[in-house]
């Protein structure tokens, strides 16, 4: 009579076992962004970690008009700050965003947005980033 509610037991234990949901993990990847305006461009990386956030590192470069790069990062309705570049000038060095947008909800950043604007801060061109790629918006 012990064997088979040991077998019974060990059996209940794997069942248990098996219907735990796992920790899900992520390996961290780095997604390189570019976009242009005419001759203004911005090229970076967003380092998206297996953790909570997403940092981005790049530079935007101005042909004409007043030139500034910001990103955002995005989870559902969540949002994180903008980080955003010094505006671009002509015959100036190219300017340098960099930046970690934290979010702390499950799954953490899962997009992270780069917009181009101007001087008067209307948006030239957007796109977005995930762990798999990159889409132009705008």
């Amino acid at each position: 009579m012990r064997k088979p509610l040991m077998v019974l037991a060990a059996a209940g234990m794997t069942a248990i076992a098996f219907a735990t949901p796992a920790q899900a993990t992520v390996n961290t990847v780095d997604m390189p962004f570019g976009m242009a305006y005419g001759n203004s461009t911005t090229s970076g990386t967003i380092h998206f970690t297996d953790g909570y956030s997403a940092s981005v590192s790049g530079t935007v470069h101005r042909a004409s008009g007043l030139r500034q790069v910001c990103a955002h990062g995005v989870n559902g309705n969540w949002r994180t700050e903008d980080k955003c570049s010094p505006y671009a000038t002509a015959g100036e060095p190219d300017q340098t965003i960099r930046g970690t947008m934290t979010l702390d909800v499950p799954g953490g950043v899962q997009r992270v947005y780069i917009t181009m604007y101007d001087g008067n801060n209307v948006e030239l061109a957007k796109e977005f980033c995930t762990r798999i790629g990159c889409t132009r918006v705008i």
